[in-house]
């Protein structure tokens, strides 16, 4: 606390015994003289008007405290001040471990400065050379499930300044989490990243309308609109138009850059997350039989979306020559599968 806070808090409490004191001694000199109701209640709200003029001439006019104890005062009497001051008392001994809002704030977001994979790596609370050789980072999910409150507000920390579509569902568990403050955080952060979505939609937009014709402007347009659906931060009606917005983005720039495989994969799979098979699979059937073994993957995945297992069985096929540790973990036993016998090794 500030000296002038400090000085603040002294005053308001000085002020909050006088109102006491004086709303006290003048119920009980009312009961004793038997003043009726009217007299005392007359008296009572002179007392709180001459306290509020002194108030509003007073350096202590702007104190948050100083409307409350108007307030308090002339609707329960001597309780007032004194619950005035059982709320300053209380306010004291929380404001020892707590941060203000603007604190809080810059903590939360702060700006973002170096190297983000340093900065990332020393807010998660250790650096790597006070670990071992093979020592591994606690996912977010195992933090937020077992971690303590600080540690949980580290993660949420650490999502809000280094956010990636894949820390989606760690901040949707905080949002669930048992204690309030994570779950303010939490929320505080998915309004903030709704909010730079937005922004940013905004810009990329008045860029293509006032470059129509560039490739890259459409692009980027394109796919900060498909990394937006793709986070799964969005209600599901925002994310349909968003999807439908970076489908009709990728078409656009692939009418001007044709040769571009890499954005042409990225439409087929936009269209696959969408549930458009019709339309991912001949893109995909195309960019397979140029040679892209990634095309080849999510084709499968296409043909078993419209049943079609006998080409999904040629497409597996394919791979027989592709050694097993060439291929991702996760497909090459569908691929084994499917083929009918193992990938050869």
């Amino acid at each position: 606390m500030t000296p002038l806070s400090f000085r603040s808090a002294l005053r308001g409490a000085a002020l909050a015994l006088i109102l006491l004191a004086a709303d006290a001694a003048l119920l009980w000199w009312g009961i004793a003289c038997g003043w009726s109701a009217a007299a005392m209640a007359g008296a009572h709200f002179a007392i709180v008007g001459a306290t509020g003029l002194a108030i509003v001439r007073s350096p202590w006019a702007a104190d948050r405290h100083a409307v409350l104890l108007l307030v308090a005062t002339g609707a329960l009497g001597p309780l007032g001040p004194a619950g005035v001051l059982f709320a300053m008392a209380l306010e004291g001994v929380h404001a020892r471990n707590a941060l203000s809002l603007e604190e809080w704030h810059q903590n939360l977001f702060p700006p973002a400065n170096g190297d983000g994979h340093v900065d990332l790596w020393r807010r998660i609370g250790q650096r790597a050379s006070d670990q071992g050789a093979n020592a591994r980072v606690t996912p977010f999910l195992d933090v937020l499930a077992f971690g303590s409150v600080q540690q949980r507000q580290a993660v949420v920390g650490i999502i809000a300044q280094q956010f990636r579509p894949a820390f989606a569902g760690a901040l949707k568990a905080a949002l669930r989490d048992e204690h309030n403050v994570v779950r303010v955080q939490a929320a505080t952060v998915i309004a903030r990243l709704e909010q730079d979505f937005l922004d940013r939609t905004f810009e990329l937009e008045a860029a293509v309308k006032q470059a129509p014709a560039d490739a890259n402007t459409i692009l980027a347009l394109a796919s900060h609109c498909d990394e937006q659906a793709f986070a799964g931060l969005l209600d599901p009606t925002r994310e349909q138009q968003c999807q439908a917005q970076a489908a009709d983005g990728y078409a656009r720039y692939l009418e001007l850059r044709p040769e571009d495989h890499a954005v042409d994969l990225r439409l087929a799979r936009l269209q696959l997350r969408r549930g458009h098979f019709d339309q991912a699979e001949p893109r995909l059937q195309r960019l397979a039989a140029a040679g892209h073994e990634s095309a080849r993957l999510w084709l499968m995945e296409t043909l078993f979306a419209l049943r079609r297992y006998e080409d999904l069985r040629g497409v597996a096929s394919q791979f027989d020559d592709m050694p097993a540790e060439a291929l991702p973990a996760e497909a090459a036993a569908a691929i084994e599968l499917w083929a009918g016998h193992e990938v050869s090794a």
